[in-house]
């Protein structure tokens, strides 16, 4: 059971990673560029829309632009995100791949104990002292074993808690950022009943 759930868990941190990874690219790649992108064009509409004669218009042109900055800097926001939260998380998440990597190792030190106690208990010509040997030394193992096993899970399930408050914190940061931004530029068009 012990090998199966590490083997899943594995598999779990490998996905995580790598979704982290994709999550890193669009960030800092698509997303990043396509918002850029965005405030390239509202800038150069609000600036080209500034050249005409209508002065009434000068507020609706200015707010284009300060939207046009808004995605510029929403853009670099997305640039900057992983940094804040994927990195972090996949760091944390190697260090268990490194730990989980060691667990058969210990598995195979114990089975390789424990099949060694099978092997003294069926000779016929054991020595008492021996055996109590044997078995105390199996039995070291077996609580190093099990010590190691409930440490690890005890020290993930703190790790995992704080390192997920941390990302999500983070994700809510970084979308309250984006929000702001958004309403800030938003803000900048005059109400239409105005007009």
């Amino acid at each position: 059971a012990v090998v199966s759930t590490q083997s899943t868990g594995e598999s779990n941190l490998d996905r995580l990673v790598k979704q982290n990874d994709d999550y890193t690219n669009k960030m800092m790649g698509g997303i990043k560029h396509m918002y850029s992108k965005y405030g390239a064009i509202f800038k150069e509409m609000g600036e080209l829309y500034d050249t005409g004669p209508l002065t009434n218009s000068k507020p609706v042109n200015g707010a284009l632009i300060s939207t046009g900055r808004c995605y510029q800097e929403i853009s670099d926001v997305y640039d900057n995100q992983p940094r804040q939260d994927a990195h972090i998380l996949s760091e944390s998440i190697r260090e268990y791949q490194g730990i989980l990597g060691a667990v058969p190792d210990m598995l195979h030190v114990h089975k390789g104990t424990a099949q060694k106690v099978k092997d003294f208990t069926r000779n016929d010509e054991k020595d008492a002292d021996e055996e109590a040997q044997v078995l105390q030394r199996y039995s070291t193992i077996s609580s190093a074993v099990m010590a190691e096993i409930n440490h690890f899970h005890e020290s993930r399930n703190t790790d995992f808690n704080v390192m997920m408050r941390t990302f999500l914190t983070s994700q809510l940061d970084f979308h309250k950022n984006v929000v702001t931004k958004l309403e800030h530029a938003l803000s900048q068009y005059p109400d239409p009943s105005t007009m």
